[in-house]
């Protein structure tokens, strides 16, 4: 059975906090395969090689990061340029996904209300995102959206977590319970 793929991209390969929820709230449901890319580099390589056959294994593929200057981090943005290369993510003739499902799953350092124009952000958090659907696109996966959490609110770790996992499942159209 395909799993989905959950890429965790925050450079700290020892998570604390809402994100070691996050992670335990997917390790013990079988239906996805964690990846905590920060363990999976070496003096900040990949194997593009196992990173290719992850994302070929894949039923679909959630790639999780905090925003960092309204981006994602260059660890990510590193293992995005390693792992996506001429002749298995595109070539002359486009996309080599096959449309494969993908969602950007986001913690943002300020409130999602503020990501609006009306927001101290002035923008909605899709549009500082747009290269990573623009990737996603070009590399032919079927770009499904991008669900987020701020880290501004009162409610606990383990509940945030749930919450975004929650969000992922719905948006990946299946059930958030195990």
């Amino acid at each position: 059975m395909k799993k989905h793929l959950l890429l965790i991209g925050n450079p700290d390969s020892t998570p604390s906090g809402f994100l070691l929820e996050f992670i335990t709230c997917f390790q013990d449901d079988t239906r996805f395969d964690v990846r905590v890319l920060a363990r999976h580099q070496t003096h900040g390589t990949f194997d593009v090689a196992s990173e290719q056959a992850a994302i070929d294994a894949a039923q679909s593929v959630v790639m999780h990061f905090p925003i960092y200057w309204y981006s994602m981090p260059a660890m990510l943005k590193g293992w995005v340029d390693s792992v996506f290369t001429f002749g298995w993510a595109f070539d002359q003739k486009g996309g080599c996904m096959q449309e494969k499902p993908f969602l950007s799953s986001v913690t943002t350092g300020s409130s999602l209300e503020s990501y609006s124009a009306e927001g101290s952000n002035l923008r909605s958090l899709s549009s500082y995102l747009h290269h990573v659907e623009r990737t996603a696109d070009y590399a032919g996966f079927n770009y499904l959206g991008v669900v987020a959490t701020d880290q501004t609110r009162s409610e606990q770790a383990s509940e945030s977590a749930l919450n975004l996992k929650e969000a992922i499942c719905d948006m990946l159209g299946i059930s958030a319970a195990a």
